[in-house]
């Protein structure tokens, strides 16, 4: 189902976390964990050094390009060695990678359609970052053609999942990673489906709940909510934090010019989840 877990690492708080993620799921579900760090090539390029030695008093930039690289590699061998030496004591089976590049799409060439990608919600400089998601963790998330966990900034154990379904492709295709986890994790699963009427949609809550007993291969719980999908998800979520562990969600399942203008519930979600978030492609 899975076959390797990727684990995008930066040094910071976050992609600490992701690295948790990704070795406390190789040691459960047996599988190989890779510890990924990209040295973003943007911050070797001209207009970046020109402005970092004009500052610094170099008459070119070319006379501080080998000391930026070097530091750049020093830091990528120390991140790298420290998730190793973790992944070690704790009975992952783990490998390290670097490259240069930039990162989102390093990251998501480096995988294959059955891996799955995990990164930290948050990089090392969340101030300086645009988007709720962050720039790379939603990159990630919308390029990648495998499945992206996206993780908070604390870890804990996967022992209960809430499962989202709307009855779409991707959410339908979500159902097998539901299965493939909770079988090897021994999880319990929440089902939660929104709707907008409780009249009018009753006949499509049924529907849901009879197609979601053919795709589900565990028990689970059905929860109903009524509203808008990414606040009722967002409440139940926050509502029973302390007893979920993982979201398993469709990714980006509106349409481009929908999610341009509204936004999207996958975006939501995966910016304020406070805990960790699977979309599946």
């Amino acid at each position: 189902m899975i076959g390797r877990i990727l684990v995008g690492l930066d040094g910071s708080k976050s992609s600490k976390v992701a690295g948790e993620y990704g070795i406390y799921l190789s040691k459960n579900l047996k599988r190989p964990v890779i510890g990924v760090h990209i040295i973003d090539v943007r911050l070797l390029e001209g207009p970046f050094l020109a402005d970092i030695s004009g500052g610094l008093g170099f008459s070119t930039y070319a006379d501080l390009l080998p000391k930026i690289k070097e530091v750049l590699e020093a830091k990528a061998e120390a991140i790298l060695d420290e998730f190793a030496v973790a992944c070690r004591e704790k009975g992952g089976d783990c490998s390290i990678a670097e490259a240069y590049g930039v990162v989102v799409n390093e990251l998501v060439n480096m995988a294959d359609p059955e891996d799955l990608i995990i990164v930290g919600r948050k990089g090392q400089h969340p101030e300086f970052l645009p988007l709720l998601l962050g720039s790379t963790a939603e990159g990630v998330a919308r390029k990648s053609k495998c499945p992206v966990m996206i993780t908070p900034e604390n870890f804990k154990e996967i022992k209960n999942i809430l499962y989202a379904f709307d009855g779409r492709e991707k959410s339908v295709h979500a159902a097998t990673y539901v299965n493939y986890l909770a079988k090897h994790l021994g999880t319990s699963v929440k089902v939660i489906s929104v709707f907008e009427d409780v009249v009018k949609d009753s006949e499509r809550k049924s529907e849901f709940e009879n197609r979601l007993k053919n795709l589900l291969e565990v028990d689970f719980e059905f929860v109903d909510r009524y509203g808008q999908p990414e606040e009722m998800i967002e409440e139940y979520i926050n509502q029973n934090k302390d007893s979920l562990d993982l979201v398993v969600m469709g990714a980006f399942g509106e349409s481009t010019i929908k999610e341009l203008i509204l936004g999207s519930t996958t975006n939501y979600i995966a910016s304020k989840s406070p805990i960790p978030v699977l979309l599946v492609k």
